[in-house]
Order: C-alpha cells, then sequence, then structure tokens
C-alpha cells in the first residue's frame, strides 16, 4: 500500500553521491529497474503537489482525496513499464491523476471546488500567463483581511461554476504551474483549445470580481 499524507512528506529524500538530486525521469528510470528508493524521491518530491490538485479538483475538503493520491501512485507503480523516460515524468503523473479525478467526478457525481489563498488582480491574461498573486504579508489591517477573506469567497465559488475542462487547465496553470505544452499533452487538447479554454477561465472569473465592486483593488493586489 502507497504511503501519503504525513507519512510521505516524512520519507528521507535519496540523491546521488555529489548530493545533487535526480532528475524525475532518471528516478522513474531507475524504479522501471526495480531501485525502490527512487519510486520514493518520487513520491516525496511530487506527493504534496498531486494531492493539491486532486483536493481542488473534488473539492477542497473531500475525505477521498487522499485515497485517490494513493490510487494515482498505485498507478504508477501498475505502469511504470509502460512509462517512457522521454516523455517528461509530472505531465505523465498529472495525467494519472486528472484522469483519476474525472473517473471519481463521474461516478460520484461530484462537483470540483478550490480553496485558493491567493488574490486574482494581476492584468496578465494572454497565453495563459499567471494571474494569481499569493497573499504573502501578515500586517494588514482588519478592512484588508475581510476584503481578503471575500477574495478568497468570490474565487472559490467562481472556480467550483467553471465547468471542468476549464477548471483542470486554469488548475494546472495557476496552482502547478506546468506550462501550456505540458496541459495539452495532460488533457490531449490542442494547445489552441488550452489557450481557450483559460480565456474563457480567467474572463468568467474576473467578471466575478468586476460585478462585486473589487476591480478598483487590482493594483493593490498586485503590489502585496
Amino acid at each position: 500500500m502507497v504511503k501519503t499524507g504525513k507519512d510521505f512528506r516524512e520519507r528521507s529524500v535519496f540523491r546521488l553521491n555529489n548530493k545533487e538530486e535526480l532528475a524525475d525521469e532518471e528516478a522513474m528510470k531507475r524504479f522501471q529497474d526495480g531501485d525502490a528508493e527512487a519510486f520514493d524521491i518520487l513520491l516525496h518530491r511530487h506527493g504534496s503537489g498531486v494531492l493539491r490538485f486532486i483536493s481542488r479538483m473534488v473539492k477542497a475538503g473531500n475525505p477521498h482525496a487522499e485515497d485517490l493520491l494513493q490510487d494515482v501512485f498505485m498507478k504508477v507503480i501498475q505502469n511504470r513499464k509502460r512509462y517512457d523516460s522521454k516523455q517528461k515524468f509530472t505531465t505523465w503523473l498529472y495525467s494519472l491523476a486528472r484522469n483519476r479525478c474525472i473517473d471519481y467526478l463521474r461516478t460520484e457525481t461530484h462537483r470540483s471546488h478550490a480553496s485558493l489563498n491567493t488574490s486574482f488582480f494581476s492584468e496578465e491574461q494572454d497565453e495563459g500567463a499567471p494571474m494569481l498573486d499569493v497573499v504573502r504579508t501578515s500586517e494588514r489591517n482588519q478592512e484588508e483581511k475581510a476584503i481578503d477573506n471575500e477574495i478568497r469567497t468570490l474565487l472559490s465559488r467562481g472556480i467550483d461554476d467553471l465547468r471542468e475542462e476549464f477548471k483542470e487547465v486554469f488548475l494546472l496553470r495557476e496552482v502547478e504551474g506546468l506550462s501550456l505544452a505540458e496541459i495539452s499533452e495532460i488533457t490531449e487538447a490542442p494547445l489552441s483549445t488550452v489557450k481557450s479554454r483559460l480565456r474563457y477561465a480567467y474572463k468568467n472569473l474576473r467578471d466575478i470580481f468586476v460585478k462585486a465592486g473589487y476591480s478598483r483593488y487590482r493594483q493593490r493586489a498586485q503590489e502585496v
């Protein structure tokens, strides 16, 4: 059984003799050759990110998120011989995670949800440019904190209302930081389609904030 949560975070990271970490693809190749420690490094390195993606796809706080994470890494084990080291490992991994989430959502008729500790007022939107600026300061006054809480609520609800195909590209881009090419491969959609879906997601979410009267806070949010 694959260990998750606290267990995988406590696993030590396997390193080369020169202390440089193995590339994901090399670690996977070693795992294919029977090196269990190479699997540990992949689980340790990517477990948290995959869990975060799963949690936001199937609804934040979903008690099944850890089970789905375990399913994904069991797929890594079961399909290790099928992995082509010429393919970027994270692309393959998130493809497995995406497919498991889709299966779950269809079976359980759940809708995805996101709970992001972010602000949404970057002007950039072309080519899937990052739009979310993480709120870092802890010294805001009460009014600003109240605004931040409302922003997060609006964003969370907005993402929840996005259709599945728009939501997944948004999360893969903005939360996991994957490239458009990687997202295209993961979702098996043309690059132009990925860009179109991102633009749709950005526009929908931005419209929510404009209607709520938050457009005037855009510059301040960028400076936080």
